[in-house]
């Protein structure tokens, strides 16, 4: 069975580099472009506002753990 398409909409990644160095970096669509967009193209699709208010709490998070991450690396 094919995999359906999917959108990534949030990652957050940790990853050690060849220097020892630990890099972090999230990525996520803005929340008020992807509301945006699925009222215009996905009308029908009933969770968008509560897709697009957990992307602004997952981004709220996120940044959170780049500004304190400084503590421990």
């Amino acid at each position: 069975m094919p995999k359906k398409p999917r959108a990534d909409l949030f990652s957050l990644t940790c990853k050690l580099n060849t220097d020892g160095n630990v890099e972090l970096e999230y990525n996520s669509v803005n929340p008020d472009d992807f509301a945006r967009e699925m009222e215009n193209k996905f009308p029908q699709y009933e969770g968008t506002f509560k897709v697009s208010f957990l992307i602004r709490y997952l981004r709220q998070n996120a940044d959170e753990v780049m500004n304190n991450s400084g503590r421990y690396v």
